[in-house]
């Protein structure tokens, strides 16, 4: 039998192996393992399928097809009769806001006919696609937290949709400021490279500022570079600084170097974002007011006669200081402050106005929706159909709109432009709808110009050829 001395050393001695194995583990928690612990669960893996049968060119985008992640090529399934294919691509997001909202690669969900998007906890939902952003690759995409798939054993399809009442909430990622970038610090590329879950690569800060060519076309502008891997599938997903906070969303890699990829900065992302949470976009509502954000603060650069914010007492020049109990330093912190606004809701809002400080209640007001049909017609000489009431006329695009008829002698007709093309862009507005038009163009006075990426889809035998380009003209 032990002694009373045995069984103290024996219990001293487990204490010992424990503390050093707690210190151990403690020492492997770098600062690294801290960050990518922190992010984790705000990557997300997205799925997308649609049926095909289109062969797309763009000679704008001719050259990322070197560049960017070839899903279409990579996952391609069985040619089904008529000659159709499911195309299914897998990508990363990132959530960006609690509620659902998911910002990921534009040519990851572009012309997806479904998306399903899985957390880094294992449940799974289907997305659908809010704005997206070719030129700058970026999209954005929303789930309802409380509508999870449930999947049977042969987890291809989900066959039940269940409330979710106790699921854990959304976790959304950090975003790092603006400029806060060092050249040669460490950072983290999180994604699902080649449907791999949740992988980790570290590297380097490589280049900031960078313009990527390719053939000698600019590809990107203002982007940033690193030696982390970036591989197929980790698109869309997050940069990462030694925070764990986001710097960029992983757009490309350069397939013909090594060690070489790209991601669109935080700072852009984060205009993007700020336009796309708008309540005026988002949900048709506004506050009776507009601003700006100068690099400083955001500032109201008209007020609606007679309209909420008039009514309120704002002044042009007003410097917005909180929206909703919120503390606002750019718009993309006035936007996501509003997401949850409806019609009629009581809104209150601080602004400093030289040493003095005002509070108002605004109420939120639904604004006149503009005409696309007049405003087409009127600024560009276009009128226009939905391509949901042409199901051929679209071959699978999810946005755009179909041009119906050219006005004679008008910008579009001087343009080139004829009946049959496809309208996907009106400046930086992204269009799906006639709606959008209206949108798009309802600050443009005559003599602006005004730039539209047109679609040109031709069938050719046993396939269709999708080619864009871009139109510039001037508003009459």
């Amino acid at each position: 039998m032990k002694t009373v001395r045995q069984h103290l050393i024996t219990g001293l001695t487990a204490l010992c192996i424990a503390a050093s194995a707690h210190a151990s583990s403690e020492q492997r928690r770098t600062p690294i393992v801290k960050a990518v612990e922190k992010a984790l669960p705000s990557v997300v893996n997205i799925g997308t399928e649609k049926m095909v049968k289109v062969r797309y060119l763009d000679p704008m985008r001719k050259m990322r097809g070197s560049l960017l992640d070839e899903y279409f090529k990579d996952f391609f399934g069985p040619p089904m009769p008529g000659g159709y294919r499911m195309a299914s691509s897998l990508g990363s997001g990132v959530i960006v806001d609690p509620r659902g909202y998911i910002l990921t690669n534009y040519h990851v969900i572009e012309r997806a006919s479904r998306i399903r998007v899985t957390l880094a906890d294992g449940r799974a939902f289907e997305a659908r696609v809010l704005a997206g952003d070719d030129i700058n690759d970026l999209g954005l995409i929303k789930i309802d937290p409380d509508q999870e798939l449930h999947f049977g054993r042969a987890a291809k399809k989900p066959d039940v949709v269940t409330i979710n009442v106790a699921g854990a909430p959304l976790e959304a990622i950090a975003f790092a400021e603006d400029d806060d970038l060092l050249l040669g610090e460490s950072v983290i590329v999180l994604g699902n490279p080649f449907g791999l879950g949740h992988t980790v690569t570290v590297g380097v800060l490589s280049a900031k500022n960078r313009e990527a060519t390719y053939e000698g076309e600019v590809l990107y502008r203002d982007i940033l570079q690193t030696d982390a891997a970036v591989n197929p599938g980790s698109s869309g997903g997050p940069l990462l600084n030694a925070d764990g906070d986001l710097i960029g969303i992983n757009v490309a890699i350069y397939r013909q170097g090594q060690n070489i990829g790209f991601a669109v900065p935080v700072k852009r992302a984060r205009a993007l974002l700020a336009r796309w949470f708008s309540p005026r976009l988002l949900k048709k509502l506004w506050l009776g007011f507009d601003a700006l954000y100068d690099g400083e603060a955001v500032i109201i650069t008209a007020v609606s006669d007679e309209g909420p914010a008039d009514r309120g007492g704002l002044q042009v020049g007003d410097i917005v200081k909180s929206v909703a109990g919120i503390e606002v330093r750019d718009l993309f912190d006035f936007s996501k402050a509003l997401l949850d606004t409806e019609e009629g809701t009581e809104v209150p809002i601080i602004v400093s106005r030289g040493e003095q400080t005002v509070s108002a209640e605004l109420l939120a007001v639904a604004i006149e929706k503009p005409s696309g049909e007049l405003l087409g017609k009127s600024r560009l000489g276009l009128e226009f159909s939905e391509l949901k009431d042409d199901p051929e006329a679209g071959f699978n695009f999810r946005s755009g709109v179909k041009i119906r008829e050219v006005t004679a002698e008008s910008p579009a007709e001087s343009a080139g432009l004829r009946a049959g093309l496809v309208i996907t862009r009106i400046n930086d507005f992204e269009i799906q709808s006639i709606d959008d038009v209206g949108l798009a163009l309802e600050r443009i006075q005559p003599g602006d110009d005004v730039s539209l990426v047109v679609v040109n889809i031709e069938e050719r035998d046993s396939f269709v050829v999708a080619q864009s380009s871009t139109v510039e003209l001037k508003a009459q």
